[in-house]
């Protein structure tokens, strides 16, 4: 199930509302009010726009395949396979402490202004001698995909373009990401890092995603944020995460947050994790408090406004759901509180994608 806490910190809240956030949900609830299918089927919407399998993110995960075949971005975010994603990998700890400088250009100067267009024979984006591209970037041009292979069309059927625009400062590297298929905007968002050393094998490094995705009828907001402090000489990462995401004009958000330790190879906390998942529906609250034990154990309960409800049990991969009144939940309440618990996968999976592009989230 989280399957992403092999790199993930020791505390996990997550918040998914549909509806104003002011309410803190302290109100106790009735117990027998507590309809888990009406609740997902409220988030529904919601649900379908945290899917990673959309055109957009499937053309956003091409273009960093082909940046990563030319070696771009590789400077800023090194990747380090099988372990925490960089930046929060242990060989992030070298690399920034022998640069001496926090803002790293994002790409190498020979690939400034270069247009990538799709090469069937080569099976990835190739640099062309097309010209449109940002001179402080590159674009990609944008196809049709086919939905069995995932990859662009055959023959190829232009829809837009990525533009990717090195956007940093002195001080700061940050990377523009915008997407445009005839006069609408698709993506338009950066992403940004900064970091402190701390001391010989001490690091703080801080990273920022905000902006927006559409699908051409839906808006999905988003602010990422994450901040993590290596520590060499023990060998672990002090982590924060915040991830807030919304459907724009549509009083629906899901908001993940973060903070914990682990080891550098990020397969287990030091200790146990905390997870809190709530769902808000105009006045109802529903949440879901957990830990997860190094061994992948799970023990919580699910609150109705307050109100304990729903006891679970069994690993983070299996979990196990029992009415706290000891009434029989039915085969349709287990499946829908499945599905809620399942988000908490898909907004790991979308935000790892949201990165990509910065060369940090292939794993």
């Amino acid at each position: 199930m989280f399957r992403n806490l092999r790199w993930m910190p020791l505390v996990a809240v997550v918040a998914m509302t549909a509806g104003a956030c002011s309410d803190t949900g302290t109100d106790l609830g009735d117990p027998a009010d507590f309809d888990p299918v009406a609740t997902e089927q409220a988030v529904e919407n919601l649900q379908s726009q945290l899917d990673d399998d959309s055109d957009i993110m499937v053309s956003l995960g091409l273009a960093a395949e082909g940046l990563n075949m030319q070696g771009a971005v590789s400077r800023v975010l090194p990747v380090e396979l099988d372990r925490a994603p960089v930046p929060f990998s242990a060989k992030v700890v070298q690399s920034y402490s022998v640069s001496g400088a926090a803002a790293e250009p994002v790409f190498p100067p020979e690939l400034l202004g270069t247009t990538f267009e799709w090469n069937f024979l080569e099976g990835h984006y190739v640099p062309t001698e097309r010209t449109g591209a940002p001179e402080n970037g590159v674009r990609f041009i944008l196809y049709a995909i086919d939905p069995v292979t995932r990859v662009p069309v055959d023959p190829l059927v232009e829809t837009g373009h990525l533009d990717l625009k090195d956007e940093g400062g002195e001080n700061t590297t940050q990377l523009g990401i915008e997407a445009v298929s005839g006069d609408e905007t698709l993506v338009d968002y950066f992403i940004s890092l900064t970091y402190a050393l701390l001391g010989e094998n001490d690091i703080s490094v801080s990273v920022t995603a905000q902006g927006y995705i559409s699908d051409g009828v839906d808006q999905l907001d988003f602010v990422l944020t994450q901040s993590a402090t290596l520590l060499g000489s023990t060998e672990t990462i002090e982590m924060n995460i915040v991830y807030s995401l919304s459907l724009l004009g549509q009083n629906a958000s899901v908001t993940v947050e973060m903070s914990g330790e682990f080891d550098f190879a990020g397969d287990n906390p030091i200790e146990t994790a905390s997870v809190e998942l709530r769902v808000q529906n105009g006045t109802e609250f529903v949440d879901f408090e957990m830990t997860l034990g190094a061994d992948n154990s799970l023990n919580g309960v699910i609150k109705y406004n307050g109100t304990v409800v729903v006891n679970i049990s069994g690993t983070e991969a299996d979990p196990v759901f029992t009415s706290a009144t000891g009434e029989q939940l039915t085969l349709e309440e287990v499946a829908a509180l499945v599905e809620l618990f399942q988000m908490i996968d898909d907004v790991f999976d979308l935000v790892e994608d949201i990165f990509e592009p910065f060369g940090g989230f292939d794993l």
